[in-house]
């Protein structure tokens, strides 16, 4: 009469622990992959925006989008050519939106995309004209015509700005958490569209800027630091007072130097975790 074979409690350890192993392996490749996925639809959205900023400056002289003055938020001149406001979220960003023009319009989640205003502050030097005694609301856009490198320059890209969201350096951190560049979105890299209407994910770093809006966020790549400027060269007049460190700095700028400017005036280190309000300003360095 035969008998069966059985696992020995050594045979079944090994196997568990194979098993572990390969988890432990696999699991991380599979996040990786699953976020990979999210960014590539990310990008595949600020594509389509830059798209839709296209054809409505075929329908409008070759003019940018007006920041509306109503409560439907940058995105309300370019929802006849996207017709679907789902291309306006990500999995990343889950801010509810309790505005009832916004909600009818079938927004229920703050857009994970903003508008680029310009580098630093309200409307000066981006994509609209310069705002009269500080307004931030009702500008009118610029003619593509004095974009001086369309294929260089900043439509939409990612965001935590809230309603009216920008691009901002001091504001595309707005609600964000801090603690390191690898905490941004998408692991550090961020999804632009610019104006020639492609679309590149760019990597990101940011630090703590107490003096702005908590935090900053900016290119890690100085090839895109103009990016923000319709012209990069062109001489801003500050009358933001966003931030009183670069507003007593710097009553004038050239466009391109604003962003130079956060990177070599807050380099500090952040200590691990660091955050807004319960730390100086600091540059994040992992």
């Amino acid at each position: 009469m035969s008998r069966k074979k059985a696992f020995t409690l050594i045979e079944l350890l090994v196997v568990i622990a194979i098993i572990a192993i390969l988890a432990a392996i696999l699991f991380p490749v599979f996040a990786q992959a699953k976020l990979a996925a999210k960014k590539t639809v990310a990008l595949s959205n600020t594509k389509q925006l830059a798209i839709a900023m296209n054809m409505y400056c075929i329908d409008y002289d070759d003019t940018t989008e007006q920041q509306p003055s109503t409560s439907l938020d940058w995105w309300g001149p370019l929802m006849p050519y996207l017709k679907n406001t789902g291309i306006l979220l990500s999995s990343e960003r889950h801010d509810k939106d309790t505005n009832a023009a916004r909600n009818a319009a079938g927004m229920y989640e703050i857009s994970a995309y903003g508008y680029n205003w310009g580098p630093y502050a309200w409307n000066l030097g981006g994509l609209l004209v310069p705002p009269s005694a500080g307004s931030h609301s009702n500008n009118v856009g610029i003619s593509t015509t004095a974009v001086v490198n369309t294929a260089n320059t900043f439509v939409f890209g990612d965001t935590y700005d809230t309603p009216r969201a920008t691009i901002g350096i001091g504001f595309a951190g707005d609600t964000w958490s801090g603690g390191s560049n690898g905490a941004l979105r998408y692991g550090g890299t961020f999804n632009y569209g610019f104006l020639d209407g492609h679309a590149k994910s760019i990597k990101m770093k940011a630090g703590v800027w107490n003096q702005a809006w908590s935090y900053f966020i900016v290119p890690a790549n100085q090839a895109y630091w103009g990016s923000y400027c319709a012209d990069p060269d062109a001489v801003i007049t500050n009358n933001a007072g966003q931030a009183g460190n670069f507003d007593s700095a710097n009553p004038t700028y050239v466009c391109k130097d604003a962003v130079k400017w956060v990177v070599e005036n807050i380099k500090t280190p952040c200590a691990s975790g660091a955050k807004a309000g319960s730390s100086p300003d600091c540059a994040y360095s992992n």
